[in-house]
């Protein structure tokens, strides 16, 4: 209830449920990471290819240079000591190229290294605080990404995109009052002012015309016929349509008879005419046919003048009155049974926010058949005359709309849509008129069906290709109280013998390698043992213990909560299946219908 009136005093748009949307994963699209951009060590490989070449001829270098020591000293010995410099000169520049060249190619590949891994390192200082940066962004989108999806409301307002008409079938009387609270309520905060029929004699207006109350709305109630004997409902009425409204409301209260319904209208109209003297009103109508059923001498004619008995007592002749008597017995025996209805105060609408026409729950069938064709009728005649038209958006509501025949229903369509007023139509089954009405209107809502084959009818009018994600929403209050007593006793021996036989033996070896021109080698070391043990203990314990306890103590909580559960397919038995306040929206202008809502007014707290 709290969410309703809130939403009643903020004037919230429309909505007549909440559609469950459920948490959204937090998926950010993290980008592409930073990557480190080593440097090549260029020159390095240049080395090493030398250093290769160098290694590929030192074989020959080795005995070209002895070659050059030997010639160097015949020469020297045998021809002359100067001649011997130019031997020996190639044979210094041999043993350099085999011996010193490879020294400066190892100490300029250790400098290029070193200055390698100097750029290296600076590369990956760089690449740190890339990283650094690429993470606090990542975090900073994440976080403001789950304060999105955790300040979203779960329970999202849901409602027909249509302004026209909408057809409500199924459900309970308890959902019926949570769908009226959640829609009634919707469209008056938006300034609509709401006209409710009530036929089904389960007070399915009691909610929200209590809410419209405490917020002090303008709005009138009327029970019939508890507080209608205070009501005149044929106040305004000229006499041709009160005939009209007499005879069409008997005639659809019992469908069986065969009677013209334009003589009973014309019958009934005549009568109308010859009060004259005061309001019409049910109770003086009954009077006027006991006169002409010579049923009432002028003495006990109650609220009719002596001018208004004279009239009637020569409207008809007596061959008219007794070949029309089977149709006056049954108009006066209709008109008897809306006698209680009869009083002063007029059905005003001007400035009402809500008006609510109810059917009392004490009333019999039979009567209370008879009342729903004439307040029917009587609000359809209101609609012509333009008596509940206004400023702001106007809303008629008939609840209990089964007991209307369909060329009715399709009639006061039709007069609400050339006067400008949306039509809600709640249906309790979905059979007869109902099944001749499906998708008539502009926006249809299924709750619970029971029985399988409306559900199998409204199930192929969805379309069962659909999925519909349903949700569980729990609301519990609970209190417990429990009493607990305890007591105990313990008594134990033990005994154990343990035996361990155990070698161990291990060996390891470690390889390393340098970073550049280094040598493998190999480091390791190599244990063995072993080991017995044996130990054997044994003893005997015993301890008693004896502990009581008790405990008192009553807790109450109340929860709520909801839940995600399952999607499936539009079958019979999922609607069979609706909880009572949920249903089904179909309308053709709302691009993802059908959709799955809940008209729950606890819902609004979440």
């Amino acid at each position: 209830m709290y969410g309703m009136a809130e939403r009643l005093a903020t004037r919230e748009t429309e909505q007549w449920g909440w559609e469950y949307r459920g948490r959204e994963v937090v998926v950010v699209e993290q980008g592409e990471p930073p990557v480190p951009a080593v440097p090549p060590p260029s020159s390095l490989a240049t080395l090493e290819r030398k250093r290769a070449s160098v290694t590929r001829v030192s074989t020959a270098l080795v005995w070209a240079t002895a070659a050059g020591v030997v010639v160097t000293v015949v020469v020297g010995i045998v021809v002359q000591p100067l001649v011997a410099l130019v031997p020996a000169v190639l044979t210094a520049g041999l043993a350099w190229w085999r011996w010193g060249r490879p020294e400066l190619l190892r100490r300029s590949a250790v400098a290029e290294h070193q200055r390698w891994l100097a750029e290296c390192i600076d590369t990956m200082s760089g690449f740190e605080q890339d990283v650094q940066a690429w993470e606090q962004q990542l975090n900073a989108r994440e976080q403001s990404k789950a304060a999105a999806v955790a300040s979203a409301r779960l329970w999202v307002p849901v409602g027909p995109a249509t302004k026209e008409r909408v057809d409500l079938y199924g459900g309970t009387p308890a959902g019926w009052r949570a769908a009226v609270l959640a829609m009634g309520s919707s469209l008056m905060s938006a300034g609509g002012r709401l006209t409710v029929l009530d036929l089904t004699q389960d007070s399915v207006a009691e909610p929200l015309h209590r809410l419209a109350a405490e917020h002090g709305a303008p709005i009138r109630a009327s029970l019939v016929p508890d507080e209608g004997k205070s009501l005149n409902l044929l106040a305004d009425l000229s006499t041709e349509e009160i005939g009209v409204v007499v005879a069409e409301g008997l005639r659809a209260a019992e469908p069986e008879q065969s009677e013209s319904r334009g003589v009973d209208a014309t019958l009934v109209q005549q009568v109308a005419e010859c009060l004259t003297d005061g309001p019409i009103t049910f109770a003086r109508l009954q009077l006027a046919f006991q006169v002409l059923q010579r049923q009432l001498t002028p003495e006990q004619r109650g609220e009719l003048s002596r001018a208004e008995y004279a009239t009637l007592a020569d409207l008809l002749s007596e061959s008219a009155r007794r070949s029309a008597e089977p149709r006056l017995f049954r108009l006066a025996a209709g008109v008897k049974r809306l006698a209680s209805v009869s009083g002063d105060t007029v059905m005003d609408d001007a400035d009402i926010s809500l008006r609510v026409v109810q059917l009392s729950h004490r009333e019999s069938e039979l009567t209370a058949s008879l009342l729903r064709q004439v307040l029917f009728q009587i609000t359809m005649v209101r609609i012509q005359r333009g008596q509940l038209s206004g400023r702001g958006e106007r809303i008629v509501l008939i609840a209990g709309a089964d007991a209307l025949a369909r060329p009715e229903l399709e009639r006061f369509d039709s007069i609400c849509r050339r006067n400008g007023l949306r039509l809600v139509l709640l249906f309790a089954h979905l059979r007869d008129s109902a099944v001749e009405l499906l998708g008539g209107g502009d926006a249809v809502l299924f709750m619970r069906l029971g029985n399988a084959k409306e559900a199998e009818q409204a199930a192929t009018f969805i379309g069962r290709q659909h999925r519909l994600v349903a949700s569980q929403f729990t609301y519990s209050h609970g209190t417990n109280t429990s009493t607990s007593s305890s007591d105990s006793t313990t008594r134990g021996n033990s005994a154990s013998t343990s035996d361990s036989v155990g070698v161990q033996t291990s060996d390891s070896r470690q390889a390393t390698f340098g970073l550049l021109f280094s040598r493998r080698h190999r480091s390791g070391s190599k244990s063995s043992g072993e080991q017995y043990s044996s130990s054997t203990t044994g003893g005997t314990s015993w301890s008693e213990s004896t502990s009581s306890s008790v405990s008192d103590g009553t807790t109450e909580s109340t929860s709520i909560g909801y839940q995600r559960t399952y999607e499936y397919s539009v079958e019979p038995t999922v609607l069979q299946g609706l909880s009572p306040t949920a249903f089904v929206m179909v309308d053709p202008l709302d691009p993802a219908s059908p959709r799955l809502g809940d008209c729950d007014p606890r819902l609004g707290a979440l």
